[in-house]
């Protein structure tokens, strides 16, 4: 059954995990990057001259960022539906993809240390792989520890070299220090990020609040008779797609005037209260809408029910009514129901107001027929 209480309200929008919103943004923040390391490549080393003097290397490099640039673009147009199937592949291929490119330039780096060939390129790599590593920090801030081990794929690899030749350790010191302070820099990214991430997850539970309370009754907890207009409207227009039934109680509290003049208002929300909660234990099926149509009257909308199947319903209702002792005040009284039910297979050209039109009939009918019992009217 469809009720107004807690999160079963049909609400669209619903707070993002902190594992799926870090995927999210951490691709997203990528998207800007994927052909940096062959665009870089491709300058220092043309640039350089490199692609002159080691032409075999300056190529493989260039095929390996390439290969891994159009296996990006093949995972940026799947990776929408893999995450639906499959978060933990979804992961795997895309900080599988994300590394690659860093392992490959990590390499290219570190030989500038100690490989002759490479010295021509030592500065603007040098440059670049800081770069490279600023702006991983700030993609990968999301995830402490993606931006960790990508920054450390980037710049250890070159210092553990370096610290094996007396005649590089003051680099690798440099570099050394350099990571520790990507490191500090890092913690400051993500803790204003997850800052952030609380803030928007907090602005969407109050905007998830806010949607529950517009369309709920604030006395019953049952939907109130905005959401019941939207409600029908959307259920008329399905039904005449799919040629379904569409049925509607009209539910009237007998002599409820009487009540609140006798017992006071408060106990005439008090009984209205265990009145919502009877309605709403009656109807079973979760696409069943129970709403506050006024005052002491509640509808129930019931999607797909043929008309004998809506009048059972009504009188297990209008039953529930008679046996139970509406108690308020350590006082108990006896109260019924008079329902009308009206049950027909939507038409597109025809108003949705003519299913409120026979309800409200057999509500009539009830009333003159001596209330505490349900009428059908209409059945088309």
């Amino acid at each position: 059954m469809m009720k107004a209480q807690g999160s079963a309200a049909p609400i669209n929008i619903a707070p993002m995990t902190l594992a799926r919103r870090t995927d999210s943004d951490i691709y997203r923040r990528s998207l800007s990057v994927l052909p940096v390391f062959a665009v870089l490549w491709a300058g220092i080393a043309w640039a350089s001259g490199f692609y002159e003097q080691a032409p075999r290397i300056a190529r493989m490099a260039m095929m390996g960022f390439g290969v891994v640039f159009m296996a990006q673009l093949g995972f940026a147009a799947v990776q929408a539906k893999l995450y639906t199937v499959s978060a933990m592949s979804w992961r795997f291929f895309f900080y599988a993809l994300m590394f690659a490119n860093a392992v490959i330039w990590s390499a290219l780096f570190t030989a500038c240390f100690f490989e002759q060939t490479f010295s021509a390129i030592f500065l603007p790599m040098t440059l670049a792989t800081a770069g490279l590593a600023s702006a991983g920090l700030s993609h990968c801030a999301p995830s402490r520890w993606v931006a960790q081990s990508y920054v450390s794929v980037l710049l250890l690899p070159a210092v553990f070299v370096c610290f094996t030749s007396r005649d590089h350790i003051s680099l690798g010191l440099a570099v050394l220090a350099y990571w520790f302070y990507c490191l500090v820099i890092l913690q400051r990214f993500h803790f204003e990020y997850s800052s952030g991430f609380t803030k928007d997850s907090s602005f969407e539970q109050e905007h998830t609040e806010l949607q529950r309370q517009n369309r709920t009754d604030g006395l019953t907890k049952v939907f109130n008779r905005r959401y019941f207009d939207e409600a029908l409207t959307r259920e008329w227009q399905q039904g005449a797609e799919e040629g379904e039934w569409l049925a509607l109680l009209f539910i009237d509290i007998d002599f409820f005037k009487k009540i609140n003049d006798t017992y006071g208002h408060m106990a005439g929300d008090e009984c209205l209260m265990q009145a919502a909660a009877i309605i709403n234990g009656a109807v079973q099926s979760g696409n069943d809408i129970v709403a506050r149509y006024g005052g002491e009257e509640f509808a129930v909308l019931l999607p797909r029910t043929a008309p004998d199947m809506a009048k059972r319903i009504a009188e297990s209702i209008r039953k529930q009514f008679e046996l139970k002792d509406f108690c308020f005040d350590e006082r108990c009284i006896k109260i019924t129901a008079s329902i009308g039910v009206s049950a027909m297979v939507p038409r597109a050209t025809s108003p949705a107001t003519q299913l409120i039109d026979q309800a409200d009939q057999g509500v009539y009918l009830a009333k003159e027929t001596g209330r505490n019992n349900v009428q059908l009217f209409g059945a088309v």
